[in-house]
């Protein structure tokens, strides 16, 4: 239990430290992505604004330094504004200088037979494509129908240039391999930290669990300790019973105490039963056991009690079933099994047993009749003194048999379970 309780400590916090890196490294590259498709677009507008002549508009605005007061200023500048398509959104004073592009016109008016579009491309100011690709690309970005858009690294506008239709391609393959580089440095970095807190943690919960595992242990001591303590004075009434009996002939009062003391005697067997459950592999017995043997004889030891109350039971389970666990735990598990099943089971009803074994899991199941209960799962039936009626708690049981039952399996690192289908039966289900 102490090794679940730090794995998923380890494992929750891991989970949030993740969630925080994963909402602020993607937030950051969100932000970065957002922040390079903008300045690409304030480049198309550049182009479009310059009339595909990037270059002379720059030469021009730094030739006539009026025109960076504002009104004034050269023709060019005043009227498209390079303040409103530039500096204002992320572009330095260079960019009409080293930006890469080019233009693609097109004639939507005039296709071949085939409906290919008129299209020429204007590649004097990039080197790294050739006309076709150019052509093939205006074509993709014309058909899209979008106003904007990214091709193959390039940032595309459609757009109007000297009254005639035009597609400006801006390449933006450098800035591109900047933001993968800086979200792969950004994942790497967000990796290495998130191994970081696993390297820290992994010590941290250790000390962090500490306390509860001293608590469970003293817990668990005190059950042992007390549970031997218990065992003398019960030899010791159990022997007065003799006694008075052997005097005083039988009566309902020895008889009573017999019963009081018998039920104590197996409440303190299954308190013990559960502490060593709890204490998990370290106080088990692994081995492969005959699964098919150990259900057969518990079997053959019920039968003389259902057949004393009234009540059948049935036993399915293959020949030569092999799995593996504690055979003496699991002996526990199918006991107060059966033992549930018959205390509980509606007057002349029926109990069955069936068992099987895959890849070394065994699946244990037993079903039973009921006078009533709620359809749908009940987990509640596992809680340690559970009772669920007046019924069932003078049916002599103590309510902690299934609370074994669930820490056996939890134990063997497996699970247990307890459902009605229809509202009149209880199917408990154990896989070990």
């Amino acid at each position: 239990m102490i090794k679940q309780l730090r794995r998923k400590f380890i494992i929750i916090a891991l989970a949030s430290v993740a969630i925080v890196l994963l909402l602020i490294v993607g937030g950051i590259n969100i932000a970065n992505y957002v922040s390079v498709m903008s300045q690409e677009d304030a480049r198309t507008d550049l182009v479009a604004a310059a009339d595909g002549e990037l270059a002379e508009f720059g030469r021009d605005l730094f030739d006539n330094p009026e025109g960076k007061q504002g009104p004034g200023g050269p023709a060019d500048f005043q009227g498209q504004g390079f303040g409103q398509h530039g500096f204002n959104r992320g572009l330095g004073r260079e960019t009409p200088f080293d930006t890469r592009y080019f233009i693609v016109w097109v004639d939507a008016d005039d296709s071949d037979a085939d409906g290919m579009l008129a299209v020429s491309a204007d590649l004097s100011h990039i080197m790294s494509i050739d006309a076709a690709e150019a052509l093939d690309l205006g074509e993709r970005a014309w058909r899209s129908n979008r106003e904007r858009g990214t091709l193959e690294g390039y940032r595309f506008l459609r757009c109007e240039i000297d009254g005639e239709e035009a597609i400006v391609f801006v390449d933006m393959s450098r800035e591109l391999s900047s933001f993968s580089s800086f979200a792969l440095a950004s994942a790497v970095a967000s990796l290495v930290g998130l191994a970081a807190v696993a390297a820290i943690l992994v010590p941290v919960s250790a000390i962090v669990v500490r306390p509860i595992e001293e608590s469970q242990e003293r817990q668990r001591r005190f059950v042992t300790d007390a549970s031997h303590e218990l065992k003398t004075p019960l030899a010791i009434i159990s022997s007065s019973a003799d006694v008075l009996e052997i005097e005083n002939g039988e009566s309902e009062w020895v008889e009573s105490i017999r019963h009081q003391v018998s039920r104590l005697s197996d409440l303190t067997a299954k308190l013990v039963t559960l502490t060593k459950a709890e204490e998990g592999t370290a106080s088990m017995r692994v081995a492969d056991y005959n699964l098919t043997a150990v259900v057969e004889e518990l079997a053959h030891e019920f039968e003389p009690v259902a057949v004393a109350n009234g009540k059948s039971l049935e036993v399915r389970v293959a020949p030569l079933q092999t799995a593996r666990g504690d055979k003496t735990l699991v002996r526990q598990a199918v006991s107060l099994l059966l033992d549930n099943a018959l205390k509980h089971s509606d007057d002349g009803g029926a109990v069955r047993l069936s068992a099987e074994a895959r890849r070394g899991h065994a699946r244990i199941s037993v079903w039973n009749t009921v006078d009533g209960i709620a359809p749908g799962e009940h987990p509640e039936f596992f809680e340690r003194f559970y009772r669920a009626d007046e019924a069932r708690s003078s049916s002599g049981g103590h309510g902690i048999g299934l609370a074994v039952v669930s820490a056996i399996a939890e134990a063997h690192g497996a699970s247990v379970s307890a459902r009605s289908e229809d509202g009149r039966s209880l199917e408990i289900t154990v896989t070990l």
